[in-house]
């Protein structure tokens, strides 16, 4: 029996949006209060679909497309928020990796491999498993979610079997992706006596960093941390606002970078300048964690967030008695005793 073209036309378009629907990989990174979305596109790589407040309806997030507006050039290739964007692929903006192959290539492609998700103490990690086609790169994206604080913890595992060591170029932390109509940062810079001076600031078109070059002194002048407005500029008790930190105590750099369509993309980890690193076959290079919370009740419930986070998970003794530390240095130079010691104790 021959079908008409219409209805085999209409047979052959359903039986393909099925089997596109059925070899979705979406993965759903959860708190109480907020929820990272991720999904593979067609050609098998690993976007962001949606970053932000808790979605009410647990069908929502099939909703979602993995690409997003590009530009008004239709020349401007299709593209999404890419998890782990790399160098050399069709996204021009600032790469979340970038590598430098055994035969000089410098252009990774990763895609989808596998994901799982297990219990941890507060929280579920989440493991996402990425390689590229053509050279025996594997990167592992790794998520800590935990409900009750609303607070996520990300890092990245790199690896390779190349025949001889790769060199790694920038190996951020993590990378995250905003669509809003303006966003403001705050971040914290210091000096001597000076310290945790506050400035903010509405980003622009373009790339603004955070860094630093010191070393060990690395949070002297700026801070690792800081606080982005997603409505306008942050508030203590309103407003959505994201807030970071990376657990690294050596250089960092947070990079913010504001896309042609006004997308934002926030990229955090150790400061890549004059630091190549040479990765031998066989060997892992793990990233430090990028820690971050999104409140919806502005910067003292973020705050609250990420106390509660670290007293739990981060402190030892984070819910206990502690020691506390006395610095007379700034009260009495050298010119103390045990009398004028003990006096101080007393006050403090």
């Amino acid at each position: 029996m021959k079908l008409p073209i219409a209805i085999f036309l209409s047979l052959t378009t359903a039986t393909a949006v099925a089997s596109q629907e059925s070899e979705r990989n979406i993965i759903r990174i959860s708190t109480d209060n907020t929820d990272l979305i991720l999904e593979t596109g067609p050609n098998n790589r690993l976007y962001q679909t949606y970053l932000g407040p808790r979605l009410l309806n647990e069908e929502d997030h099939k909703n979602l497309s993995w690409h997003h507006y590009a530009g008004t050039d239709g020349a401007v290739s299709t593209r999404g928020w890419e998890a782990y964007s790399t160098s050399g692929n069709e996204d021009f903006f600032e790469p979340a990796l970038g590598i430098t192959h055994a035969d000089g290539n410098m252009t990774t492609y990763l895609y989808y491999v596998s994901s799982s998700q297990e219990p941890v103490e507060g929280g579920t990690h989440t493991r996402i498993n990425l390689k590229d086609d053509k050279y025996p790169v594997e990167v592992t994206l790794n998520y800590v979610a935990y409900p009750k604080e609303n607070v996520i913890k990300t890092w990245t595992d790199i690896s390779h079997h190349e025949k001889k060591p790769i060199a790694m170029w920038q190996y951020a932390s993590a990378m995250l992706y905003f669509n809003e109509p303006e966003y403001w940062l705050t971040e914290f810079s210091s000096d001597w006596a000076r310290e945790g001076q506050l400035s903010s600031q509405q980003l622009q078109p373009g790339k603004k960093v955070i860094d630093t070059k010191l070393g060990s002194r690395a949070a002297m002048h700026a801070e690792p941390f800081f606080e982005i407005g997603l409505d306008g500029p942050v508030r203590e008790h309103s407003g959505e606002v994201l807030m970071g930190t990376l657990g690294w105590t050596g250089n960092f750099r947070f990079t913010f970078e504001v896309d042609n369509v006004g997308y934002l993309r926030v990229i955090p980890g150790i400061n890549p300048y004059a630091s190549t690193y040479e990765l031998k076959a066989g060997d892992t290079f793990t990233t430090p964690e990028f820690i971050f919370t999104l409140s919806c009740d502005g910067t003292g419930q973020g705050s609250r967030n990420l106390h509660d986070w670290a007293r739990r998970y981060s402190l030892k003794d984070g819910k206990g008695q502690r020691m506390t530390l006395l610095n007379n240095w700034e009260n009495t130079s050298f010119n103390f005793d045990q009398e004028r010691l003990a006096s101080l104790m007393k006050e403090a």
